[in-house]
Parts: C-alpha cells; sequence; structure tokens
C-alpha cells in the first residue's frame, strides 16, 4: 500500500514538471504528434521548470523532516499540475497525519519550508536577471494579450541594481526562465507567510504569541482584505482563507519544559518581516490593464 502511495508522489512530481515545462502546449504536442515544438519548448524552459519544482520540492521537504525528526507521521510531498496558466502548477502540499504535540515542533515545522523555498528562490531570481534583458517599451505595439508579473519591493529593488538602474515607464525586463522561477518561488513563499489559519506564517504566528494572538488576529485578516482593492486576487485570497483554510490557528498546547528561546525568535520575526519585501501586490495583470488605476488608487484620487 505503502509503494502504491509512493508511485502516486512520484507520477505527480514528474506530470508537474511536464505541465510547468510545456503548459497548455503539453496537449497540443502529443495530441499532433510534434515532437519538434516539444523540444523546441523544453529546451527554452527547462531551467524553469527544473528551478521550481526544485524549490518546490526543498520547500514540502523543509516541512516533511522536521515532522519525521520529531516523530510524527507525515506524506510525501503531493504535487499539483496545472497546465492552464503561465505557472504550470498549484504548488505542493504534505499532508500531517497526526496532532502536532507543542508549539516548538509547530514552529520548526511551519517555518522549514519558507525558509528552503525562499533560501532557494532569490538566487534564481538573481541569477536569473543576469541572464535577462532589458527592453524598451514601444509605445505603438499592442500588449494586450500578454502577461506581465508584478514587482515585490525585492524584486524591483534588486532588478534596479541588477538591471538598472532604468525607467519602469520606459523600460521592461524580459526576463530568464530561471528568474522566472525565482519570482514564483517567492510569491509561493510569501502566500505561504500570510500569519491565518494553517498556513506556515500561521503556524510561525501562533507559536511566537500563543493564545493571546486571537484578540487580534482577526483585525489583521481585515486589513489583509484591504488588498483587494488594490486587485482582485486577494479577494479570493481572503475567501479561502476565511472559509478553508481558517484565519485562527488550532489550538496546540505550550512545551512547558522549554520556550521557543531567542534564536527561534528571532527566525521566526525574520521570516514574516521577510513578507513586506517579498509579497506582490499585483501578481499578475493582463497587458490590456496596463497603466490603468485600481479601485484603492481610485479612491485615494477622489478623497485627496
Amino acid at each position: 500500500m505503502r509503494n502504491e502511495k509512493t508511485r502516486l508522489n512520484v507520477m505527480l512530481f514528474f506530470i508537474t514538471f511536464l505541465t510547468m515545462t510545456f503548459r497548455e502546449d503539453l496537449f497540443l504536442g502529443l495530441i499532433f504528434w510534434d515532437w519538434n515544438a516539444l523540444w523546441s519548448i523544453f529546451k527554452m524552459e527547462w531551467s524553469y521548470s527544473l528551478s521550481l519544482i526544485l524549490i518546490l520540492l526543498c520547500h514540502e521537504m523543509g516541512h516533511y523532516l522536521p515532522a519525521r525528526f520529531y516523530g510524527i507521521r507525515a506524506t510525501l510531498p503531493y504535487f499539483i499540475p496545472f497546465p492552464i496558466g503561465p505557472i504550470g502548477t498549484m504548488g505542493a502540499v504534505i499532508k500531517i497525519q497526526e496532532p502536532i504535540p507543542d508549539k516548538i515542533k509547530l514552529f520548526d515545522i511551519g517555518i522549514g519550508g519558507p525558509i528552503m523555498s525562499l533560501v532557494l528562490s532569490v538566487p534564481a531570481w538573481i541569477g536569473g536577471l543576469y541572464l535577462s534583458k532589458l527592453i524598451p517599451i514601444d509605445d505603438t505595439l499592442s500588449y494586450e494579450n500578454l502577461l506581465f508579473f508584478g514587482d515585490s519591493l525585492f524584486t524591483y529593488w534588486s532588478g534596479q541594481w541588477v538591471m538598472g538602474p532604468y525607467d519602469t515607464a520606459l523600460y521592461d525586463i524580459q526576463i530568464h526562465p530561471l528568474a522566472k522561477a525565482g519570482w514564483v518561488g517567492l510569491i509561493i513563499t510569501a502566500i505561504n507567510l500570510l500569519p491565518f489559519g494553517q498556513l506556515d506564517g500561521g503556524h510561525v504566528i501562533y507559536a511566537l504569541f500563543g493564545e493571546k494572538y486571537r484578540n487580534w488576529i482577526h483585525y489583521l485578516f481585515i486589513g489583509f482584505l484591504v488588498l483587494a482593492l488594490w486587485n482582485f486576487t486577494w479577494l479570493v485570497w481572503g475567501f479561502l482563507i476565511y472559509y478553508f483554510i481558517k484565519i485562527e490557528h488550532p489550538y496546540v498546547p505550550d512545551n512547558h519544559r522549554e520556550e521557543l528561546g531567542p534564536g527561534r525568535r528571532f527566525l521566526g520575526w525574520f521570516m514574516l518581516l521577510s513578507l513586506l519585501f517579498i509579497f506582490v501586490p499585483s501578481p499578475i495583470s493582463l497587458g490590456i490593464d496596463k497603466g490603468s488605476t485600481n479601485l484603492l488608487e481610485d479612491i485615494i484620487n477622489y478623497l485627496f
């Protein structure tokens, strides 16, 4: 039975690698047996799919290995293929199969994933920038059918450092597939670090503050919903958090024999604060929306 489950993990791993590499072109290539086209796509995209799947694998191992170290049963990672859209996956998950006995173990299991994906995504992004191109924006061309990847504070500053300085109104970065893998890894890390429910950030903030965090976590969630005025994506995430992930973390006992300690507290605060620098307010937008204002900007312009 265990071998059958392992085979499922391995099969999803390879299918997700294929959907990352080829996305919707995978079906067209297989239907029409256009191997030359598939090979051309593979040569262009393999660095993206290989880098990203390793980032996802290490993220999930950052949860799995501490769980196994503490003797807590957990599944191997289940990768989620998604051949539609620019990313090719919906990430990966593991399932903790028994209750976590105390907040120290909760902290170690929760923080391991985002640490691993952050450590790997940053060099992938920076290294990919050195392989990318700075191209002038031609206002005579139509960008309606193109997708634009948004910036966090970190990707903007690092882009200016590696490629610039340059005026974002005049130039855009044609990112290398390796940089794209780093960008996706960073946004996956940022979403996982949101401090709610059973997200990684929810584990960390609950372990740091304990039960008293329930007094203010709902106010933090309301503040998060304000982001929906900036980009509709965050309203969808707000719905998922409220109804499925939940705002509050389930109760986990304290370990009365040991506290988190300064090392864990520093690491927890570092990861939570890193969210401010890697969070992308508008992750992906269509070219047709380029230059247009969002609802939050419209409200501010109206008031002031």
